[in-house]
Order: structure tokens, then C-alpha cells, then sequence
């Protein structure tokens, strides 16, 4: 990693190799003394494995900052989809509402730190100032500057995935699965830029089925990179897309419910998808759920729960994407005041136990190998520097 200014991450990162502990409540949410992170959806289940403990490597494995524990909050609440609320992220912190993807990540963290302008602490009208620490975001900032320091955490991919409802009145279940299985890129945008339901329907012709096209919450940095990859945005979507009152979240199969002879479609992080098909994340909400492949080129290989990333799937421009630790630039920095030794470790890219290591060990106890787990490969992005 060369950033100017910016420390080499010395520090060593612990690795806990035996101990209590290893795993939170189900629906519980951490309170901590020590770091904290927020935001995207699409790493929070890798992130809170390394935080809390995992041995799904075949090793023992948590981080934790010079010996400082990380605590991490989900987007939404665990196992209810759609759920937001509030939560607490320090002892005798405030309570503030839970930042639900990566821009409202971005954005805790940048109220936690003062703001661009070094002054405004506030985040949904609440006082959040040293309340978090890093950021989950699977996209980047658009403002330049060098408030925020981007790290990768590792390579994932945008695709799609499908459900079918029940097939009546001689329609053909089998015809509408071949025809949604496999889109071009062409065909994607044209599904989410049609302004009714019968042109985002045209896919389907002849199968008796109608698509739905399902959009996410704002805030998730997949679906703004899926938009991207299309050639769309939020202005040019088309009225046939349900965002329910941008109201749906990412990476949740439950939301797919359709009804008699109708195919709904969402797009989504394909690690996620392979993280939870493959048991590795704490719940599975893609039972009964497909993933398509674009323009022939298959996601994974494999049958769940030995699903593996595509390679070339994964690091094409296409659809292959770099998702981020995101820092304040400060605290990474050496001669900084606001230099913290923890913080830096845990972003220490050559160190086999910080967040983000992608080194050429391959041994179980890496956090590399953890990864992995989650469908993530090594990412292509590199260290990029934003103010949100």
C-alpha cells in the first residue's frame, strides 16, 4: 500500500487461536469498548465472523486492533428482512439510527469524525461523535478529497437473482426458467429501464409468465453499482421497477415473493449469495432462490455449500467489483494527531490478520482464508482516497 504520509501498517493485528467467545448472540447487537463498524450489507457477515471469531477456515480466527477488540453491526436487523431500528455502538454511547448500507455507513462515519468541514458530529439529528470507526461499503464515494481512505477488502461481483412463482393456466415453468437463466447486459437494462410491466416483460414472451423487476433501499452501494454496470441510475429507472418505497433490502432472498405465473428478479452481491448458500453466513434467506448467469458467463461453479467464484466472472469490468474497509485518512497516518495504532492494524493490507490481507499465504489461519468462505477473491481495486 503507498499512501503518502500514510504509515505501512507495522502494527500486528492479534489472532485469537483458542478461547471463549467465538461467536454473538444470533439477534443480538454488540456494545463494545473497543472499534466499531457500519454499513454495507453485502461484508457484514465476513466482517462480523472476523470480529467475533470463526473456525470456518479450519483455524481459529479473530482480529482485533493492538490487542482492542472490533465489534460489527449489521445493515439490517438479523433475521428480519427489512429491519432497521436504532443501536448503540459504544458503552454509555447514544442511540442512533442503524446505518442500513454503504452510504449511510460512509456517512456515520464521517458524522463520528466531524465531518468534511471537521464540525458536524450530527448523523439523523443525533450527536454521533467518536461512535464509529470504520465503514463496510461495496462502492465508492463520488467527492473527492482525502477524508476517507477506501482499503480493499476484497473482489466481488454483481449479479442477478430470480424466483418463479407457480406456473397455472398452461403456463410453461420450464420455457420461463430458460429464458430468465441467462441475460445479456442489453436485456438487464432494458428489464429496469422499461416503463411498464409488459415491455420489462418481454424477456418472457410466449411462457404465460410476467417479470417484476425489484429495486433496493438507496443507501446500498449494490444496487448503485448495479444501476451503474447498466448503463442506468435513479433518474432514468424505469416505472416498472418496485423499489416498495425504497423500502428493500439487499441481499435478502425473502423479499422475492411472487405471485401465480410471475418471475421476479433483484440484483444482488454474488460473495453474499455464495457466503449464504454455502452456510458460512449465520442465516440463509436464499432457499428457492436462483442466481442467472450474463451473456453465458456463469457467477460460480459448483452445487451450495461448495459454491466458487468465477474468476473471470469476478474480475471482469463488466461485472467484477472491489468492495472496502473505509477509514478516516487521519487515523491511518503516522505524523497525524489523530494516529491510531489499533485502526491502522486492522487495515494493514500486509498483515496475514488485519481485515483486509490478501497475501500469498494461503494458510487456514489468515483472514484471507476466512474470506474466501464468504465467496470474496482477491480484489483487483486498489487504496482510493474520497471525502464521502
Amino acid at each position: 500500500m503507498k499512501l503518502k504520509r500514510i504509515v505501512a501498517f507495522g502494527a500486528a493485528v492479534g489472532v485469537a487461536l483458542a478461547g471463549a467467545g467465538m461467536a454473538s448472540a444470533a439477534n443480538a447487537d454488540p456494545i463494545t469498548d473497543g472499534y466499531s463498524i457500519v454499513g454495507s450489507d453485502t461484508l457484514q457477515d465476513a466482517v462480523s465472523a472476523l470480529a467475533n471469531g470463526t473456525t470456518i477456515s479450519g483455524a481459529s480466527v479473530k482480529v482485533s486492533g493492538n490487542g482492542k477488540s472490533l465489534a460489527s453491526w449489521d445493515a439490517f436487523t438479523l433475521g428480519v428482512a427489512g429491519g432497521v431500528g436504532s443501536i448503540q455502538t459504544k458503552a454509555f454511547g447514544p442511540v442512533f439510527d442503524r446505518p442500513n448500507g454503504s452510504g449511510a455507513g460512509r456517512n456515520a462515519l464521517i458524522a463520528s469524525i466531524g465531518g468534511v468541514s471537521g464540525s458536524a458530529f450530527t448523523y439523523n439529528s443525533v450527536n454521533v461523535k467518536d461512535q464509529v470507526d470504520f465503514a463496510r461499503s461495496s462502492s465508492i464515494g463520488g467527492t473527492a478529497g482525502t477524508l476517507l481512505t477506501y482499503v480493499p477488502f476484497g473482489q466481488d461481483a454483481i449479479g442477478y437473482a430470480f424466483k418463479l412463482g407457480n406456473a397455472t393456466g398452461g403456463a410453461n415453468a420450464a420455457a420461463a426458467t430458460n429464458a430468465i437463466n441467462d441475460l445479456t447486459k442489453d436485456q438487464l437494462t432494458s428489464i429496469y429501464s422499461a416503463t411498464s410491466g409488459s415491455s420489462a416483460s418481454a424477456v418472457l414472451s410466449g411462457t404465460g409468465f410476467t417479470l417484476k423487476p425489484l429495486g433496493l433501499q438507496s443507501s446500498s452501494g449494490t444496487w448503485t453499482t448495479f444501476l451503474g454496470k447498466i448503463g442506468l441510475s435513479t433518474t432514468t429507472l424505469g416505472a416498472a421497477v418496485d423499489t416498495r418505497n425504497n423500502s428493500i433490502p439487499e441481499n435478502d432472498g425473502r423479499v422475492l415473493t411472487p405471485g401465480d405465473n410471475e418471475i421476479q428478479i433483484i440484483p444482488l452481491s454474488v460473495a453474499n449469495y455464495i457466503g449464504q448458500s454455502n452456510g458460512a453466513a449465520r442465516i440463509n434467506t436464499f432457499s428457492g432462490v436462483s442466481v442467472g448467469a450474463i451473456g453465458g458467463v456463469a457467477a460460480f461453479t459448483g452445487t451450495a455449500p461448495s459454491l466458487v467464484p468465477s474468476t473471470s466472472y469476478y474480475n471482469s469490468a463488466d461485472w467484477g467489483r472491489t468492495v472496502y474497509i473505509v477509514v478516516p485518512t487521519a487515523k491511518i497516518t503516522s505524523d497525524n494527531a489523530a494516529y491510531d495504532a489499533g485502526v491502522a492494524a486492522l487495515v494493514n493490507s500486509s498483515s496475514t490478520s488485519s481485515l483486509t490481507y490478501w497475501g500469498a499465504s494461503g494458510s487456514p489461519t489468515t483472514t484471507k482464508a476466512v474470506k474466501a468462505k464468504f465467496g470474496f477473491g482477491a480484489p483487483t481495486g486498489t487504496v482510493v482516497t474520497r471525502n464521502n
